[in-house]
């Protein structure tokens, strides 16, 4: 039995490995585009740049990694029986449910593996990336300016060149709108000028010529001036592009741990015991006001009936907006915590996926026979779609109060989970697949007859 656990496990360790990378490569690809801009308009280093990808790697490794397990498991199932090996391994007496036991085991490991990695590990990185982003999209643009494309990332500065040679440092039908004063701004027009970076790349200085600068005034459009310039020098403080990290305590709920997040749902339960106090209490004070003695046996002369309906209104809104207000503060911290709780039970969720896929994949591997790799990425991308249509979608419900945080995160797990199960079943008794249903539909037209 050491012997056939070992070549099991053997058997999916190339697959998972082919998947881990081909999946977090497309990962990847697909995040480049949206740092392609900031390494453009910034121009931040390639190093910078391979840094931002390396952080946002984690994330990354948190999804192809349960991604991964089910096309090894469909991979190297549909490769067994399409070599007639699982056949071999019944005629010897083996039950298929051995030959996963040492998968279910390894999938165990790696899952917890993953929340430790999802707990200990991966808020940390994010952190970083947030911060590394953060720092990187409030660099000022330097010599990497372009063709007929407004500049506004410099304060006090709307800068517009037409042509620039990178090469030379040359600019020609300069447009700059300076906006220190918005109530007398300033556009200077240039024929051709020469851009230079000064003090360390941290000012920018324009020597331009043959252009003109109109000085504006919004207050008194009479004071409008005009003015012809041969040569002119433009100097702008800090436009520099130098990338200053940053290091902040702040954390949002998919940079902490479980443990804070656990100690921030607490304290919002917490929070919620003194306005529902207020609530009970309120409504406890109004009914012992209405049905007080001293109410109930009012003389009927000592108030006419519009001022009594009068008095009555005015009574109860005052009571309905003291009650709305104290609702309002218990729904607000029912959402801090149903927001904590999704975090928390999606550390887990994603990766007990894993769990989920083996007994789902391995099923479906045996079934599918002869379909080869083509089949098992197919069966992959259904799941794949189909788990994260749950996942998405029910943390959407559930930031909206429509659904219980565990339902939303832990759904998608326990359906293909069900639906594994139901077809291992059927693997392991080489049943027909719907031999459930079809005994109940026989049995139902005998009972009609």
């Amino acid at each position: 039995m050491k012997i056939l656990t070992r070549y099991i496990l053997k058997e999916h360790i190339a697959p998972f490995f082919f998947a881990f990378f081909t999946i977090t490569f497309l990962l990847i690809i697909d995040y480049v585009p949206k740092i392609t801009d900031h390494v453009i308009d910034k121009d931040i280093s390639v190093w910078v740049a391979l840094e931002l990808i390396a952080l946002n790697l984690a994330w990354m490794l948190a999804l192809s990694v349960p991604m991964s397990v089910l096309v090894a498991t469909l991979m190297a199932f549909g490769r067994l029986t399409s070599d007639f090996e699982i056949t071999a391994i019944k005629s010897s007496g083996v039950n298929i449910l051995r030959v996963l036991f040492p998968l279910l085991v390894a999938g165990s490991v790696l899952t917890y593996g993953m929340i430790e990695f999802n707990d200990k590990i991966l808020p940390d990185v994010n952190k970083k990336a947030r911060e590394l982003w953060g720092d990187i999209s409030a660099m000022r643009p330097t010599l990497v300016f372009r063709s007929g494309i407004f500049i506004s990332d410099i304060p006090g500065y709307l800068v517009q060149i037409d042509r620039i040679n990178h090469t030379t440092s040359r600019v020609e039908g300069v447009r700059i709108t300076e906006t220190k004063d918005n109530n007398k701004p300033r556009i200077i027009v240039a024929e051709y000028g020469y851009l230079k970076m000064t003090d360390h790349n941290r000012n920018m200085r324009f020597t331009l010529y043959n252009g003109e600068i109109h000085s504006l005034d919004i207050q008194n459009p009479d004071n409008y001036r005009r003015m012809d310039f041969e040569n002119h020098v433009i100097n702008i403080s800090d436009a520099g592009s130098e990338l200053k990290r940053t290091d902040t305590e702040y954390r949002t709920d998919r940079e902490m741990g479980i443990d804070d997040m656990a100690e921030r749902v607490d304290n919002a339960a917490e929070q919620m015991i003194p306005f529902r106090s207020k609530i009970t209490s309120t409504v406890k004070k109004r009914f012992d006001y209405l049905f007080a003695e001293r109410f109930m046996h009012v003389r009927p002369d000592s108030i006419t009936d519009s001022a009594a309906y009068d008095l009555a209104k005015t009574n109860a809104a005052i009571f309905m907006r003291h009650v709305e207000r104290n609702q309002q503060q218990v729904s607000s911290q029912r959402r801090t915590q149903d927001k904590y709780k999704i975090e928390i039970y999606k550390k887990y969720s994603i990766p007990a996926a894993c769990i989920a896929f083996i007994l789902i994949g391995a099923p479906l591997g045996v079934m599918a026979r002869r379909g080869g790799m083509g089949v098992a990425i197919a069966n992959s991308i259904l799941l794949f779609i189909v788990y994260w249509a749950f996942l998405i979608g029910g943390e959407d419900l559930a930031d909206r109060g429509l659904v219980p945080p565990f339902w939303a995160m832990w759904s998608a797990n326990f359906l293909i989970g069900g639906i594994g199960l139901y077809l291992l079943y059927i693997v392991v008794t080489e049943k027909p697949l719907f031999g459930f249903f079809r005994r109940i539909k026989i049995k139902d037209d005998a009972e009609k007859n």
